[in-house]
């Protein structure tokens, strides 16, 4: 069988033509250098050299063997290469799950200080709910997930809290209410109400449910929506108003305001990432040290 040791050995015999200059060149004694070829020609049934004569020469079949064999050693050393590099975080793929409507900044934050500081790691971004993204985690199609909270009584994930941020009203800029600086819940319950659906958003569904219920207030809900980004469109088009958390605030929506609510008991929305609890690949171990950092920042600057 044919090693790259031996294809190695064989370019620069046929670049020195002399097995002293190449053995040195190697750091090799003459005896295993002129073993390793005669195996290699062995291996390929043929002569590669011409011997008897000073300088040596290449056979046919050598100098066919040669170009091959540099393009081949090339290649590997690239293969290598990008394998060390993989190993070191600084190649290869990172799948990266995410629910709709997770910190319109943070997410692309991440993304970007990621792509900056490795930029030879292929991202594949994939959007989901929180159940179908902790299926792909365990499953090895995605490696990382930004999710909102989920039982995790197996081990099989490992979890981060990244952010905790406060609920507010999204209300139209010229409701009456939007002159307050704070306004109080029950102030909510004559007012037409966009309300996370049951079904597809039960996370903040639960939460807006938990104020109200909290507050007594049974609002009139006109309307309810899946997506954070689908809620606030609502309330742009003067639908309704809806709690939401504090992030939406950089959605942009025309006409919309962002009040903080005057409860006893502050509620806050979290974010967690979730990754396989055996999976310490580099690549991985970096993105979450990226996330932290960056959502340490966002909290600074975006939240607070």
């Amino acid at each position: 069988m044919i090693d790259l040791r031996q294809l190695r050995y064989f370019v620069v015999l046929s670049e020195e033509l002399n097995f002293g200059r190449a053995a040195a060149r190697l750091h090799i004694t003459q005896p295993p250098l002129s073993q390793q070829i005669m195996q290699l020609e062995a291996s390929l049934d043929t002569a590669l050299f011409i011997r008897g004569k000073r300088p040596l020469r290449l056979t046919h079949a050598g100098v066919e063997l040669l170009s091959g064999a540099r393009r081949l050693l090339a290649q590997a050393d690239v293969v290598i290469e990008h394998a060390k590099l993989a190993g070191r975080g600084e190649r290869g793929r990172l799948g990266i799950a995410f629910v709709a409507g997770a910190l319109p900044q943070l997410l692309p934050q991440c993304i970007g200080a990621y792509r900056t500081r490795h930029p030879d790691i292929r991202l594949e971004l994939r959007e989901g709910v929180t159940q179908r993204q902790r299926e792909a985690i365990l499953a090895g199609e995605m490696d990382i997930g930004f999710v909102r909270p989920i039982g995790n009584d197996s081990g099989e994930l490992s979890t981060r809290t990244l952010i905790r941020e406060p609920m507010m009203l999204a209300l139209g800029e010229y409701h009456p209410l939007a002159h307050l600086e704070r306004v109080p819940v029950e102030a909510l319950a004559a007012e037409p109400f966009i309300l996370f659906s049951r079904k597809d958003a039960f996370y903040f569904h639960k939460i807006v449910s938990d104020i109200l219920h909290e507050a007594g207030v049974v609002p009139e809900i006109v309307q309810d929506a899946t997506q954070l980004y689908t809620v606030v469109a609502l309330v742009s088009s003067g639908v309704g108003l809806a709690i939401v958390p504090a992030s939406a605030r950089h959605m942009r929506f025309p006409g919309v305001a962002f009040r903080p609510l005057d409860i006893d008991k502050p509620v806050s929305a979290v974010l967690d990432l979730i990754w396989r609890s055996d999976d310490d690949h580099p690549a991985l171990i970096n993105f979450i040290d990226i996330a932290v950092a960056q959502a340490a920042h966002y909290l600074e600057t975006d939240i607070s």
